[in-house]
């Protein structure tokens, strides 16, 4: 980096921090426009929700739906107060009774059936069409882009006048936050507008209703059913706590929801005044409006914080003073962080939305829906078969060439898929992908050992557990949101752009120096099947010893099939298939992450201070078990919102098990082998390990498919008990070992 000239230096510098404001306004937009759309949706299905009520209230009393007069003043109305709505259309059986309009407009149509006392009579249709909202928000974020623009030119000017790596930083650390706060309070803003336009809509519909009142100057005293109508619209709006209609300063008709406090609701009331100085009042639920904003910020940090992770991944090669050789070690693993970072990303993208997509390609292919399950595990098959030849043709080629073709392969399987679903293609682009990911591992592997040394390696360690979360984290966070956007295909392509954009980023990459050809042996082929004989005989010799064996069987695979088989296959399926948003899907992902790379970083100081993770696994086994079994309860809720909350927390209660495995459990391994053995003994176990990866969505698959949620999970949770307490009691620690050492002696 400090090779490249000053005004190169702030070109990447002003590409870095575009892409980054860009990001922040995208995802910004996306989270507004979604959030405005449900919020219209929801004040339109309400609106059609009462028109339902007074028309099953006719056909109740047995007056045939084509005999009921006064459709029409009944049901414009759903179409005059909110451009969203372009159509409406009243049917009975093959009859069109009424119709809004008849040109052909496209739009997203929503069926309501109408119901007499016994059968169904009819059904309303609504054309709905998002341009008008698009449009609102879209003039509404033209104002972020000019901002976008000041704030590049404030960087320019800033790193212009002082090019010292601090100056990159702090500039681009305080301009992507000021953006990111101009995001949130303009979405706020909007939300707020929604929420008057909503209120607008209902005061609009309400005087539709009551327009022989409030227009024609009928003594309210004589009109019956008002209070009544204002209770229906009440209980067709959760979040509204009154409803008041005053004529000439006086309450005419009112209603009020007496379920929530209302002393509070002052604190949302909104008025709408017609030209006579009519005036109908509505106040909403404070805590359940503050619910939904919340649920936005919420939805705000957790992206913000995968744009950040992502963000300063990058930004750290420009705070690298001029005086830094390029090809110093920390400047090597300054470049790898954000590379296996963002390959990381490519896969974690496509998180949220991978294992339904499988489901139906299999389905749709004419196999059953256990068949998704073996046909998820191809990545992680490919994988596992690539890291003993991927490791060895790095040890003696050029470790770039490794990374190259890794992140090509990663980038193709995407991409293949994108092109086509059909389900050979699918199946090979899996486990190319698969293939793939394992070359970029072994080869930023490569790279951190042969760039760290005495003063950097604990740092060098944890970019590989750093980045695997951070990746997880931002991919799940951006595949979710995105996916609504861009579609289950457009995220498959962002994710082979992103590859194009790493192969592009690691040419910056120094080579590594192979092994000579004194050592190289014969043939690759010969080198890989030598590692592989290898490699059976260490496995052969360890499984021998007790230690070993209980460890890897009890702990190791069981928590490795738990990832593949629970968190990154049975949540996303089961979730999906109650017809949870994407974006809940993805931020129960995320918890799971987030609480593993927070667990890690406390755990490992105090286990290797200690010297014996017995305790540590023990306990991560026994939560492990708690976990399945909120998990087992949650996944069987009928309310989806208690769903998600459910499973948050044992994603949360799982996160933290794992967080007291991971990486414990080598320490475990390599307590009971001789020093000179540890590296072996490691690698072998990391090997054997994967096995849990493969299999792991294919047991879970077996067994959902098999039995109840409830009852698998309450089976694996069993095992985990029992593992854990057999774990315990078996195990010795190095202190037992130096006891019975000198007892002996």
């Amino acid at each position: 980096m400090s090779n490249l000239s000053k005004n190169s230096r702030v070109f990447f510098g002003i590409l870095l921090l575009g892409l980054s404001l860009s990001l922040v306004v995208f995802v910004g937009y996306a989270q507004t426009l979604k959030s405005y759309q449900e919020q219209t949706r929801e004040a339109i299905l309400a609106q059609a929700e009462v028109a339902k009520l007074n028309i099953e209230q006719i056909l109740s009393s047995g007056v045939p739906l084509q005999d009921i007069a006064g459709l029409q003043t009944l049901l414009s109305p759903i179409a005059d107060t909110d451009p969203s709505v372009v159509d409406l259309r009243l049917t009975s059986g093959e009859t069109e009774l009424y119709r809004y309009t008849n040109t052909v407009i496209e739009g997203n149509l929503i069926t309501i059936p109408l119901n007499n006392k016994f059968s169904r009579a009819g059904s309303l249709d609504i054309l709905l069409s998002d341009a008008p909202i698009k449009e609102k928000v879209d003039a509404s974020f033209l104002i972020l882009l000019w901002a976008m623009v000041i704030l590049l030119s404030l960087f320019i000017w800033s790193v212009t006048l002082n090019q010292s790596g601090s100056r990159y930083l702090k500039s681009f650390s305080v301009i992507f936050l000021t953006m990111t706060m101009l995001v949130v309070v303009l979405v706020t803003v909007l939300l707020k507008q929604s929420l008057e336009n909503k209120a607008d809509s209902m005061a609009n519909i309400i005087g539709h209703r009551l327009a022989p009142v409030l227009q024609a100057d009928i003594d309210p005293a004589l009109v019956g059913g008002m209070d009544t109508m204002l209770a229906d619209f009440i209980r067709s709006n959760k979040e509204v706590a009154s409803l008041t209609v005053f004529v000439d300063e006086k309450v005419i008709a009112r209603s009020e929801d007496n379920q929530h406090s209302q002393v509070l609701s002052k604190l949302a009331e909104y008025e709408s005044e017609d030209d006579r100085g009519n005036v109908i009042h509505i106040a909403f639920h404070p805590e359940v409006l503050l619910g939904q904003l919340l649920k936005v910020l919420k939805s705000f940090a957790i992206l913000f914080g995968g744009c950040a992770f992502v963000c300063f991944a990058f930004v750290k090669l420009l705070s690298k003073d001029a005086a830094v050789n390029d090809q110093s070690k920390d400047d090597v693993l300054d470049k790898i962080k954000p590379l296996l970072l963002m390959t990381v990303l490519m896969e974690a993208l496509m998180a949220p939305i991978l294992p339904q997509f499988i489901e139906q390609v299999a389905i749709d292919a004419g196999y059953t829906d256990a068949a998704a399950s073996i046909f998820f595990s191809l990545y992680f098959l490919g994988f596992t078969l690539t890291l003993l030849p991927a490791s060895k043709v790095a040890e003696y080629a050029d470790n770039r060439r490794v990374l190259f073709a890794g992140i090509c392969l990663a980038a193709l399987g995407s991409l293949a898929i994108f092109f086509s679903d059909h389900i050979t293609v699918l199946l090979s682009a899996r486990f190319i992908s698969g293939v793939g990911q394992a070359a970029v591992f072994i080869a930023v592997q490569q790279y951190i050992l042969s760039y760290s040394n005495q003063h950097n390696k604990t740092q060098a360690t944890g970019i590989i557990v750093f980045c695997f979360n951070a990746g997880f984290i931002a991919g799940a966070a951006f595949g979710a949101l995105l996916a609504d956007m861009l579609g289950v295909h457009g995220i498959f392509a962002l994710s082979a752009m992103i590859g194009f954009g790493m192969f592009l980023f690691a040419q910056w990459l120094p080579a590594l120096a192979s092994k000579t050809d004194m050592q190289r042996p014969v043939s690759k082929v010969m080198m890989v099947k030598n590692a592989a004989i290898e490699l059976a005989r260490d496995s052969a010799r360890y499984l021998r010893k007790a230690s070993f064996l209980r460890t890897l069987l009890l702990v190791g695979i069981p928590a490795k099939m738990l990832l593949t088989g629970v968190v990154f296959f049975a949540v996303p399926l089961l979730m999906a298939d109650q017809g949870i948003a994407k974006e809940s899907v993805g931020q129960v992902l995320m918890t799971y992450a987030i609480v593993v790379l927070f667990v890690n970083g406390k755990v490992t100081p105090m286990i290797d201070k200690k010297g014996s993770a017995k305790l540590s696994l023990s306990v991560g086994s026994f939560i492990t078990a708690s976990a399945l079994l909120t998990l087992g309860w949650g996944l069987e809720r009928d309310a989806m919102s208690m769903t998600v909350l459910v499973t948050t927390f044992a994603m949360i209660l799982l996160g933290l098990s794992h967080g007291l495995i991971n990486a414990p459990v080598v320490t475990q391994i390599v307590s009971s082998v001789p020093n000179d053995e540890e590296a072996k003994a490691a690698a072998t176990y990391r090997f054997l390990e994967r096995i849990g990866h493969v299999t792991g969505a294919m047991l879970i698959g077996v067994l959902i498919t098999s039995f109840s949620v409830s009852l698998s999970f309450t089976l694996l949770a069993a095992f985990f008990v029992l593992a854990g307490l057999v774990f315990f009691l078996t195990s010795t620690t190095n202190a037992d070992r130096q006891a019975m050492n000198e007892v002996q002696s």
